[in-house]
């Protein structure tokens, strides 16, 4: 599986394609990375261009290149065409909802919470409420959120926000979990793609125009490992910023090991998990579904 995360973010850069490598050029210097070895290409300056042999050679290897603004916010993405969609896979993905769905979806929705709960024991919050919600089973999503949130920003001091901003995060802390969403969906994007899977058909988002509801399904446990390396790097970098978070948000993802039993690459464990929720599909039963936990963590 391919490892490096592609950060282009000197404005003017030309991208193209040389040997094998994929080179990023500028008035200063050159950068070159093996495009095999390429997970994700992340665009976060202005007036910056592909070469079309660029283009084609990423997408083919499989590579997600997910563009953001001047302010990091991600607005959109490019990925391959899903040339390798199982058809038994893809039948049992229209066929299986009702009963199945919801019971995958409680499956997931439990991980994330359960997920919540380590990050919150690691931040040291004291009494964490989401274990009482997990001991009883009454995992509501919602409600999980609202406590779980209120007690992650306090973690940041006044450095943290008030609430959650979606769309058009104005506070910092905002804004850089909703970049490392996008980098964690375009991930997720990658394997769903990679393990036969059809992305408009989700277990619990529906479709919209422009979205990919099984994404967004399925990169809700992976949201807290998100939470976790913004926690991490608030308390280990000096001169926290945007620009660090960034800077060291994709070496750390790429870096960050999990038992699953064995010690291996987080970014190997999610591909594992989607690849589990694909026989899940065609098996027709979520038992074969093991999500990655933070407890697990080599930290």
């Amino acid at each position: 599986m391919s490892y490096h995360i592609v950060h282009i973010l000197s404005h003017g850069s030309y991208i193209s394609v040389d040997r094998g490598f994929l080179v990023m050029k500028t008035k200063e210097y050159e950068r070159r990375a093996p495009i095999s070895e390429i997970l994700c290409v992340v665009v976060c300056a202005r007036g910056v261009s592909f070469s079309s042999n660029s283009l084609s050679e990423l997408i083919q290897n499989g590579a997600v290149i997910l563009h953001c603004d001047e302010r990091y916010k991600p607005i959109g993405k490019t990925v391959g065409l899903p040339r390798i969609v199982h058809s038994q896979i893809f039948q049992r993905q229209i066929e299986r909802q009702g009963e199945f769905a919801d019971e995958l979806w409680e499956k997931i929705i439990y991980g994330k919470v359960e997920n919540q709960a380590y990050v919150l024991d690691i931040i040291g919050v004291g009494k964490n409420p989401l274990w009482k919600y997990l001991e009883e089973n009454k995992v509501e999503e919602g409600a999980c959120a609202k406590v779980y949130w209120r007690l992650y920003f306090s973690s940041f001091d006044k450095a943290g926000p008030n609430a959650r901003e979606k769309r058009l995060a104005e506070h910092p802390i905002n804004a850089m979990l909703n970049y490392a969403y996008a980098v964690m969906g375009a991930i997720v994007h990658r394997s769903i793609i990679a393990h036969g899977l059809c992305p408009l058909l989700g277990i619990h988002h529906k479709f919209k125009f422009k979205s990919d509801p099984l994404v967004y399904d399925l990169m809700e446990p992976m949201r807290p490992f998100c939470d976790l390396m913004l926690y991490l790097s608030f308390t280990e970098d000096e001169n926290f910023s945007m620009d660090t978070f960034i800077k060291g948000f994709a070496k750390r993802l790429v870096e960050m090991r999990i038992k699953m039993p064995k010690k291996t690459k987080v970014l190997d464990a999610i591909d594992r998990y989607i690849n589990m929720v694909a026989e899940c599909f065609y098996r027709g039963n979520t038992k074969p579904l093991k999500i990655p936990l933070i407890r697990d963590l080599d930290l």
